[in-house]
């Protein structure tokens, strides 16, 4: 969470008050119409699912991953392929995957609703990102940020908040 918070909230933050007016829009009606903050009000905020997932596919909190393979396989990119043997290990860059032209129109673009076709997932840190805009935009309209490049994710300050009118 100390690295997909705060990248959250830089991409939120700097995509500006037309998004936020977006996700205030969507979050406060759902919340009403379902009386609180529950699963079944999550899984009606498209936007707020698709800006989670658009977050983390142009900056993963977790770009590397390795494993080893349990049986001879093989991968397929767009113009290659490629033969794993039992037993060797195998790396992944999540980031060439996720900003991948050839599969993301402008991949260094943060387009918020660029996934709102995309199933959501069951796991907690999706789940925790999605609880922390809701009550975030429950409680402002909008807000700025300056951002900084740390080693491991982004330093990001909250510059000025605009409290829910």
């Amino acid at each position: 969470m100390k690295v997909v918070f705060p990248g959250l909230v830089k991409w939120v933050g700097s995509a500006g008050e037309s998004l936020h007016n977006r996700l205030v829009d969507e979050i406060r009606s759902v919340v009403k119409e379902e009386g609180g903050v529950t699963f079944s009000a999550l899984e009606k905020m498209s936007l707020v699912k698709s800006v989670v997932y658009e977050a983390f596919r142009i900056e993963p909190p977790v770009p590397y991953q390795y494993a080893k393979a349990k049986e001879d396989l093989v991968v397929e990119s767009h113009d290659a392929r490629f033969e794993i043997k039992k037993g060797e290990t195998i790396f992944g860059f999540q980031t060439f995957a996720t900003n991948d032209p050839k599969v993301f129109h402008n991949p260094d673009v943060f387009v918020a609703d660029r996934l709102l076709v995309m199933c959501a997932g069951k796991d907690l840190v999706v789940l925790c990102s999605r609880m922390m805009l809701v009550e975030f935009f429950l409680r402002y309209d909008t807000f700025t940020v300056e951002v900084a490049k740390l080693p491991l994710g982004s330093l990001v300050k909250i510059t000025s908040f605009t409290k829910a009118t």
